[in-house]
């Protein structure tokens, strides 16, 4: 599944364009202005998991994960992927696994949810 945390949607469409059969949750980010029919947030199950997925700029993530963090809690979600910040992170934040992929020509996540419902999450470098 590709998960696109938002900023700059013709990104978010050549990657939807190359990988047409894989399937994608995509969220606008603020830097987004004429994009349409794209929502700002979207819950699904990846697995066994619930992820709650954002850019993260409405919540201020640039200052702290306070926000976003309650959001998720208070959504039930187990994973949160947000971006805005352009910087990697992948923390456990209370009950919630907190994943910022990080900028996209730099780095990128994986994350795996076992059959069992285990997370796994790791940062990647972009060669």
């Amino acid at each position: 599944m590709i998960i696109f945390a938002g900023d700059i949607q013709r990104d978010a469409d050549k990657i939807l364009k190359t990988y047409p059969r894989v399937p994608a949750a995509i969220v606008l980010g603020n830097n987004d202005w004429s994009v349409r029919d794209v929502p700002y947030e979207v819950e699904f199950n990846f697995g066994k998991k619930r992820v709650f997925l954002t850019h993260g700029h409405t919540y201020r993530v640039k200052m702290s994960l306070n926000a976003l963090s309650f959001r998720a809690r208070e959504l039930g979600a187990d994973i949160c992927v947000f971006g805005h910040t352009h910087s990697a992170f992948c923390e456990q934040v209370s009950d919630v696994l907190m994943l910022n992929p990080g900028a996209a020509r730099r780095t990128y996540a994986v994350l795996e949810v076992d059959d069992d419902g285990n997370i796994s999450a790791k940062i990647k470098q972009n060669d």
